[in-house]
């Protein structure tokens, strides 16, 4: 086995790694993170990205909740509306993915798709209230990805969409929250992969 494939499977361990801490930290993470990887990679293949950036897609896709292991697991699984102080600590998981992503060096790539991945492509999102093209890729396709996710997964104050009628929101914010090259490229690969447990 080739040292560079040696090193691939070392860091794609530790990326497993990390993302088992955030399922222990926040039960249910490390199910979503898996799910957000799949799609984010899907439609980044379908939006024509090479190899070493896919490989960061999914990487980044893994890892973008990852600050949410500094967050207190109490405000992780509150029921009901947060106040306006929870929601800014919840907000800042974004950038506290920091801490955790800047102890690997080669992780560097990964660090503004997963800081920025809450920006909305109208500019009104966080934590720099970027906006259009000046959001990286990576971070336009998670935001995708993760809000779909969301959208079909039951949860504790909500049913669930199925996955037509998350497609139907997606295609709504395009343009305002999602990119629409994005949207369009998640819309067309979605179905290839609804058999992770969404409603059809």
């Amino acid at each position: 086995m080739s040292e560079r494939v040696d090193q691939q499977e070392m860091r794609n361990d530790t990326v497993r790694s990390l993302v088992r801490a955030l399922e222990k930290h926040g039960p249910g993470e490390g199910a979503h993170a898996d799910r957000v990887a799949v799609y984010s990679t899907a439609t980044g293949q379908k939006l024509g990205l090479e190899l070493e950036s896919l490989i960061c897609l999914r990487w980044a896709a893994e890892l973008h909740d990852v600050g949410k292991i500094s967050v207190d697991p109490q405000l992780l699984r509150k029921f009901g509306k947060l106040t306006d102080s929870e929601m800014a600590q919840l907000h800042a998981h974004a950038e506290l993915a920091m801490r955790v992503l800047e102890e690997f060096d080669w992780l560097a790539p990964i660090v503004p798709m997963v800081r920025h991945h809450h920006e909305r492509y109208d500019g009104t999102g966080y934590p720099e209230g970027l906006g259009g093209d000046d959001i990286p890729i990576g971070a336009r396709i998670i935001g995708v990805a993760e809000t779909f996710d969301v959208l079909t997964q039951k949860s504790p104050w909500r049913e669930p969409m199925g996955c037509s009628e998350a497609v139907d929101e997606l295609q709504r914010c395009s343009g305002a929250q999602f990119d629409p090259d994005v949207v369009e490229a998640f819309c067309a690969v979605q179905p290839l992969i609804q058999p992770l447990g969404q409603a059809p």
